[in-house]
């Protein structure tokens, strides 16, 4: 009984005691305050915020009261508090006023700000109108601040009794340029420069001693405790940079001085490094926004150690170090100024990965850096620290194990480890030491410099500072080798490289399927033709030595041979029906043959399909002969279409030997160019022989030695005389090509012309010679010498050109020779289509053409063709050139003498130069005259000559 009367009396008393406790009273007091961001501001939530907020609040605690905030109308917040309406004013700044009671700690320190209006009818440099509110600042007080920045006072105050009244002249441009606290920014105004720091303090009505004293004793408990508050509460609710506002003497300076040497060191990526000679990184990020704001440039130059750095900058090679530790006895001792910091630089240890540190570790330290002074040498003993040169020494030292630890910075860590490959190596989360970084200016230099520095330091926008160092350590990190990567995510690494490998393995595996099917469908259309289905002569290359050493019984017994099959009047047909209709007809002979004759074993289609190659391993007592007939008598009829048609072929034989049967290109030469003989001369069957294999190396020569002729200017033109029959007088030329070949001699144009027009290059030799005479014949119209027409051969290749008539006119226009100096000769077979057997339909378009040039035309080898009388009629030509086996014939048979006696009436009752050529006997020369014959050319007058010789010749003949 007595245990439960002591419980319920502890009961009551502490019952008691909670209720005399919850009695005691807390007393509010109304604090007053214009919105001010960062130092004081409510949200639409009702919650409050900044630095003088948080001041507030943490001094309620020491005071023992409690604050509500009532928010006052900007100009009107003295008067409320001296109506009583509040009983604290924070935030107000400005001349004191002397009714009122101010706390004897500043709780802020606003800069008093000169800010330009928008609508300004003058800018500062043109004796601006500067507003102020007369209630809180005194015009002796600004005149002092302005001193500075006008210190020929070129301005106008204009002072103001109302805040709403001096906005309203701001906006109508009546003033250019207000004063106000940082803490009050005006609308339609933008900060221009810092004239002062305020001083902001509790503010209390007339009366309010007592809780004047109060706050204040609580305040000097609250500071004792932290006395630096007031940064910390700044810092942790942000502060706005500073506007850059020059002095007069400033600008001056920076006018004179805008370029500066400055040093850096090397290797600290992403902080400060060089790439190609150019500064990169944080720092280079700020003193580029440096450069611009205030209009500078500085010239950064790479250093290989702080100590090299120091060096430079104590000779005179530099004016600023971009890096520098904030400490002003380092400064003295390295001859410098020191500006405000602008980074906050951190540092942290480096150690080997899965180690933990001995009790006496060994310390990498870097030479000349102030951080080896302040901290290393502060914490460890000497003998524990090693000196270095750079921090990559410093690392490689703790990598190999000379050290335990080194010191770099936190920024710059990751990039350090990983571009120099230090996988071993870890950096610890923790800062062990930090300091401002800022720029030092060497003494020689005008202090001014540094002060302009100062101001530009606090213009930083801090959010551009941070996101400097954010993007340079981004791209840093983008930057670390494959391998770092591989070694920081080895799960990640292991995953991705086995995808790539799985990836890569299927590729491999899909490109060789791939490959090996398009190589399939390559080597078909390399060595199949698409119309016939048959292959072609590459396979046929490629195949033949192995099927020339299969058939060696053959070879032994000299029955081995290579044979070339082609249709006869191959134009013919393909004028009367379809290419694709001739090729696949072809083709079935050639399955047919292959399948009929044992014999008749590899074969090939060439690309144009008029041309079979065969590998033919003869039966013993079989000729070629007798294989050429069997083959001609067993597909002498070919259906095509729906028409059998009678065929005829040629045939060439080539026999394989042990000598030829290595050079498999040189036997599919040989054989083509034994078919091309059989074609040429029409012949059903060639066996090829020794006057075809050395006319087959002759061509082979010419296929080489042809382009260099032209390169090396080897053809010469020669002339032969034309003169008339009668008087013997000398009326013409022809120019004749020769060939001066360094390997072959002197080559007339019987030796290779044929093969010139077979190949193509007869059109280029026709446009050589015919730019040799024009030069020739205008030479001597220059030199005043007289000149006889010359007539040069054109091939009929020239017909088939689409600009034959461009180049010749372009010729025309270039030498401007009389008309008719130059005659063209073409031979009547240059007009034939071969398909029609009639003159082409264009042949008298040329003509026309070329007459309208300048030039005069000649019909060579007349009587030779097909359809000379023909083309009588419809070619204006000027001149009838009679063969030379009309003439032959002639002397010898009445008949061709009086075929020849017509032709000559014919051309002169044209309108027609007769010549004749070939003359070579006196008798010859007296039946042309007999006949009619005006003009002829031949060994009996003149043979063909050099041009030295020829022009010799006209001198001779013509004078």
């Amino acid at each position: 009984m007595k245990r439960l009367i002591a419980v319920l009396c502890a009961a009551l008393m502490l019952l008691a005691a909670g209720a005399a406790s919850a009695a005691v009273p807390v007393t509010t007091y109304r604090v007053g305050y214009t919105p001010t961001p960062g130092f004081f501001t409510r949200a639409q939530d009702g919650s409050c915020h900044g630095s003088g907020y948080a001041y507030l609040e943490e001094l309620s605690l020491y005071a023992g009261c409690r604050f509500d905030y009532v928010e006052l109308p900007l100009g009107q917040e003295f008067d409320r508090l001296r109506a009583g309406e509040v009983d604290i004013l924070v935030g107000g700044s400005g001349t004191p006023f002397s009714d009122l009671l101010y706390s004897h700690h500043d709780i802020a320190r606003p800069a008093l700000e000169l800010s330009l209006s928008d609508n300004a009818q003058r800018d500062l440099a043109d004796t601006p109108r500067i507003a102020y509110f007369a209630k809180i600042h005194t015009e002796q007080a600004l005149r002092a601040s302005l001193a500075r920045f006008f210190p020929d006072g070129d301005y106008t105050l204009v002072p103001f009794q109302s805040l709403p009244a001096m906005d309203d002249a701001a906006a109508a441009g009546e003033v250019d340029a207000i004063t106000n606290d940082a803490f009050h920014p005006h609308p339609g105004t933008q900060p221009a420069g810092r004239l002062r720091l305020l001083a902001s303090h509790l503010t209390y009505a007339p009366g309010n001693a007592a809780l004047c004293e109060q706050l204040d004793r609580a305040i000097d408990e609250m500071l004792t405790v932290t006395p630096n508050l007031r940064p910390l509460l700044e810092q942790q609710t942000g502060r706005d940079r500073a506007p850059l506002f020059l002095t007069p003497e400033e600008k001056a300076y920076l006018a004179a001085h805008n370029h500066f040497t400055a040093l850096a060191s090397p290797q600290q990526m992403p902080y400060s490094y060089f790439d190609g000679g150019r500064h990169r990184g944080i720092i280079h990020d700020v003193i580029a926004q440096i450069e611009r704001d205030l209009g500078i440039t500085f010239e950064v130059r790479e250093t290989p150690t702080d100590t090299a750095m120091f060096e430079q900058l104590a000779n005179g090679e530099a004016d600023v170090l971009v890096e520098f530790y904030f400490d002003f006895s380092w400064a003295r001792q390295h001859g410098v100024y020191v500006t405000n910091p602008y980074l906050s630089t951190a540092y942290v240890i480096i150690r080997r990965r899965g180690q933990s540190l001995p009790d006496a570790p060994r310390v990498a330290a870097q030479r000349s850096r102030n951080v080896t002074r302040q901290y290393i040498e502060q914490v460890y003993p000497a003998e524990q620290i090693s000196y270095f040169d750079t921090d990559a020494q410093c690392l490689a030292a703790v990598n190999d194990g000379r050290a335990d630890l080194a010191l770099v910075k936190s920024t710059t860590a990751n990039a350090q480890l990983y571009n120099g490959l230090f996988y071993r190596l870890m950096a610890e989360t923790n800062v062990v030491f930090s300091h401002g970084t800022s720029l030092a200016v060497s003494d020689r230099l005008d202090p001014i410099f540094v002060r302009i520095l100062n101001k530009e330091i606090a213009h930083l926008d801090p959010v551009a500072v941070q996101s400097a160092i954010n993007e340079e350590t981004s791209a840093a990190s983008d930057k670390s080798p494959l391998a770092s990567l591989l070694y920081r995510y080895p799960q990640e690494s292991f995953l991705v490289v086995t995808a790539l490998f799985l990836l890569l393995l299927a590729a491999v595996i899909l490109t060789l399927y791939v490959r090996r099917s398009h190589l399939a469908a390559i080597t078909r259309l390399a060595y199949h033709e698409s119309v016939t289905d048959l292959c072609n002569e590459r396979w046929l290359e490629q195949v033949l030595p192995d099927a020339i050493h299969a058939e060696g019984a053959a070879l032994k017994g000299g029955r081995l041979y290579l044979a070339g099959i082609c249709v006869h009047q191959l134009d013919y047909l393909r004028a009367t029906f379809a290419l694709n209709l001739l090729a696949k007809s072809f083709a079935d002979i050639s399955r047919r043959a292959h399948a009929t004759f044992p014999w008749f074993k590899n074969y090939a289609i060439s690309t144009d399909h008029t041309r079979l190659t065969v590998l033919c391993a003869l039966p013993e007592r079989m000729t070629p002969e007798a294989a050429a007939a069997a083959i001609s008598s067993h597909f002498s009829s070919v259906p095509l279409g729906d028409v059998v048609t009678r065929v005829l072929y040629h045939m060439s034989f080539l026999p394989i030997t042990r000598q030829n049967m290595t050079n498999v290109s040189q036997l599919l030469g040989e054989s083509i160019a034994s078919l091309n003989y059989a074609r040429e001369h029409n012949l059903p069957f060639v066996l090829f022989d020794q006057a075809m294999h050395d006319r087959f190396l002759w061509n082979r020569h010419l296929d080489e030695l042809a382009p260099k002729a032209f390169a090396r200017q080897e053809f010469a033109v020669w002339y032969q005389p034309k003169y008339d029959l009668a008087t013997k007088k000398l009326v013409g030329a022809e120019a004749l090509v020769r060939w001066q070949c360094p390997e072959l001699g002197l080559l007339t144009p019987g030796r290779f012309i044929d093969y010139f027009e077979r190949i193509g290059l007869a059109t280029r030799l026709d446009y050589y010679i015919l730019g040799h005479v024009a030069r020739f014949l205008e030479d001597r119209l220059r030199r005043q010498l007289p000149v006889v027409p010359i007539s040069v051969n054109q091939s009929a290749l020239h017909l088939s050109e689409g600009d034959y008539l461009k180049k010749m006119k372009e010729t025309a226009d270039a030498y401007l020779l009389p008309r008719g100096l130059i005659d063209l000769e073409l031979t009547e077979t240059s007009f034939i289509d071969f398909k029609t057997k009639e003159t082409r339909t264009n042949a008298r378009h040329i003509i026309d053409e070329l007459k309208a040039y300048g030039y005069t035309t000649s019909m060579d080898d007349f009587c030779t063709g097909y359809s000379s009388i023909a083309m009588l009629q419809s070619l204006p030509m000027d001149t009838m050139k009679i063969d030379r086996s009309i003439l032959l014939a002639a002397e010898r048979d009445p008949r061709a003498a009086a075929i020849l006696e017509s032709v000559i009436q014919l051309g002169r009752s044209l309108g027609m130069h007769v010549l004749t050529e070939g003359i070579e006997t006196p008798e010859q020369e007296a039946l042309l005259r007999r006949l009619g014959c005006t003009y002829g050319q031949g060994y009996l007058y003149a043979k063909p000559m050099p041009q030295e010789d020829f022009e010799r010749f006209l001198e001779t003949h013509l004078n």
